[in-house]
């Protein structure tokens, strides 16, 4: 039988897929699944530069039922638009976040993959935090509201996080106005958020000068001083691109040092603290051997073992490693806790998913306009 980091052959014949959109940038960015356990994968591409999402079977094929034979574009009218965040919604909802035009641009899918007319009056909206501005992820929670974490700039601008109501419609019991902005004293970037069980939020990211950073808020908006005294932790390493939470609380931070060298993953203390007892001192660090692995995307499995994805310049390929709860290489996974999937030119990872049944989806792209990116492996 096939070992752990092993391609799973039953999903669409060898493991892999890829999906056309037909423009020369298709790329996947987000990958989640439905409580129905079909695989949603949304990005940027095709003719003009849009919302792209496909909705997937278990088994790999496009789910026919949804949108035109599997697949959705959402428009914005402008150029340039790409969705770097999906959340399942639990009535089988898909809500996408990313930009349009230099704005964030938010879009609610029926599911069947028709707009939802309920959110904003024909399923999508814009709006900006500052002259650049845009989301890259996105959380639904259980009341209908939506969280939305992303960056305001170019230069000398903010993370921001906002909050949506579910009519689409700016929270103004969220921050100021429905959103906030927070400064670590550069140009800052909120790559990824998550939820904690009380309700309080997780904003990771970059700053520039600087590195990775997170920040915790309450679940009003205001920053969390509990969480390193003030809100807001510099960690080692140049980029925080996935947070997650522990079910005992303790905080993951997945990323890479600087200039996207070497993948690490970070264990923080529910006070912000790094936890030491992790890889020995808070930081576990995995080489796949070049100058270029960044991490796309991270999940914790229920036996507290972490995932991480990305890429590995040394293969040109998606770069899947695993580490056990306390931070070392998991050896049962791969080739000593990693493993690599080819697509014959070079493949991101840019996203990864867990199964109900533990097997693990990353989604990317393929280089040259090779349209979205898929692999399944088993866990």
């Amino acid at each position: 039988m096939a070992s752990a980091g092993a391609l799973d052959t039953s999903f669409a014949g060898d493991g892999t897929r890829t999906i056309d959109f037909g423009g020369s940038t298709d790329a996947a960015h987000a990958v989640v699944v439905q409580p129905n356990g079909r695989i949603v994968v949304a990005g940027g591409g095709g003719p003009a530069s849009s919302f792209c999402v496909a909705r997937l079977r278990s088994g790999g094929a496009l789910d026919t039922t949804f949108g035109s034979g599997g697949k959705r574009i959402v428009e914005f009218g402008g150029d340039n638009a790409a969705a770097f965040g999906a959340a399942a919604l639990p009535n089988g909802k898909i809500m996408l976040a990313g930009f349009s035009d230099l704005r964030v641009a938010v879009a609610r899918l029926n599911p069947n993959g028709s707009l939802d007319t309920t959110f904003s009056g024909d399923g999508k909206r814009t709006l900006s935090w500052a002259s650049v501005s845009g989301a890259l992820a996105v959380h639904a929670l259980a009341n209908g509201k939506t969280l939305l974490a992303g960056f305001s700039g170019p230069e000398g601008g903010d993370m921001q996080a906002a909050r949506l109501n579910a009519n689409g419609a700016l929270d103004t019991t969220f921050g100021t106005g429905g959103s906030v902005a927070i400064d670590f004293g550069g140009t800052e970037f909120g790559h990824a958020m998550a939820r904690q069980a009380d309700g309080r939020i997780l904003v990771a990211g970059r700053t520039d000068p600087g590195g990775a950073v997170v920040a915790r808020l309450r679940a009003r908006g205001s920053l969390n001083p509990t969480f390193d005294g003030d809100g807001r932790v510099e960690l080692p390493g140049g980029i925080g691109k996935a947070v997650l939470v522990q079910a005992d609380g303790k905080i993951v931070v997945a990323g890479n040092t600087a200039g996207t060298q070497a993948m690490t993953v970070t264990r923080l203390l529910p006070n912000g603290s790094l936890d030491t007892t992790f890889d020995g001192d808070g930081t576990a660090t995995i080489d796949f051997g070049s100058l270029d692995d960044p991490v796309g995307g991270a999940v914790v499995q229920p036996d507290g073992k972490i995932v991480v994805a990305g890429y590995t310049q040394a293969d040109e390929a998606f770069a899947v490693a695993r580490l056990n709860a306390d931070g070392s290489q998991d050896a049962t996974f791969g080739t000593s806790g990693k493993a690599t999937v080819g697509f014959g030119v070079a493949a991101f990872g840019n996203a990864v998913a867990l199964q109900p049944n533990g097997r693990i989806v990353v989604a990317g792209q393929k280089t040259g306009g090779g349209g979205f990116a898929l692999a399944r492996l088993l866990a």
